[in-house]
């Protein structure tokens, strides 16, 4: 049996709130210290997107500090302790609408990555010459996308990419997406809310962080990026570059 990998790991996460919107509505959480990283995503079209964001950041960060090292993590009843008291929030704030958010969560041990996730906010694993989504978009395009037989196309109003399928505060129970992938030395990693995919392709972003010589540098070009080209969104996002120690 192969040994794992022994990685060290340069991480940076920011958020900014764009040009365009009024409020930040998007989350992060960066803990090198307990290898957890996330973003959420506040739901605009719903009260207090800001708020659903903070308190799956809040509830996600309150369990990360009683996590122990080595730990392997199943993410599931992490988001279903999470969806709970986005739930409960958001009868507070509005009994009729309630309150959403996305969230991508990573734990990272070793070369070991535990992934939870709902929503369209994204983990992306970057390689010299190629690049990865590992997490679905759960999104009325992506639902559509996944019906289609190889080969055939379809019209898919663009309002479908930011139609959410799933989120987190709106159902009593929520079906988390989770699994475990592999890292290897030289990978860089990217967690980011939609306001990075509204503004640039995986190519850019590949182009990038390759070029990048530290993930604060790619974060911050990143986002300068992003409102160089209208700001139309929040621009959230954290890179996570694994080297040999």
């Amino acid at each position: 049996m192969t040994a794992p990998a022994r990685l060290t790991l340069q991480t940076y996460g920011q958020t900014d709130r764009g040009l365009m919107r009024s409020d930040n509505e998007d989350g992060l959480l960066v803990d090198p210290a307990k290898g957890v990283f996330a973003v959420a995503d506040g739901l605009g079209g719903l009260p207090e997107g800001a708020m659903a964001s903070e308190v799956a950041i809040e509830v996600l960060g309150e369990w990360a500090a009683q996590l122990n090292p080595g730990t392997v993590v199943d993410f599931a009843p992490v988001f279903a302790r999470i969806n709970e008291e986005v739930c409960k929030r958001g009868r507070e704030i509005s009994s009729d609408l309630g309150i959403g958010t996305t969230l991508t969560a990573v734990h990272v041990v070793g070369d070991r990555l535990d992934v939870g996730h709902i929503g369209d906010t994204a983990l992306v694993v970057f390689k010299p010459g190629q690049w990865h989504q590992l997490t679905s978009d759960h999104t009325m395009a992506q639902e559509m996308l996944n019906q289609l037989n190889p080969g055939e196309n379809a019209y898919i109003p663009d309002y479908f990419n930011h139609t959410l399928t799933r989120c987190l505060g709106q159902l009593g129970k929520v079906k988390t997406d989770t699994f475990t992938a592999r890292i290897e030395p030289g990978d860089r990693l990217l967690i980011c809310s939609d306001g990075v995919s509204k503004t640039m392709t995986m190519d850019e972003v590949h182009t990038l962080i390759l070029a990048a010589n530290s993930p604060k540098s790619f974060v911050r070009r990143l986002i300068a990026l992003a409102n160089e080209r209208g700001g139309p969104d929040n621009t959230t996002a954290i890179a996570i570059f694994a080297e040999s120690a």
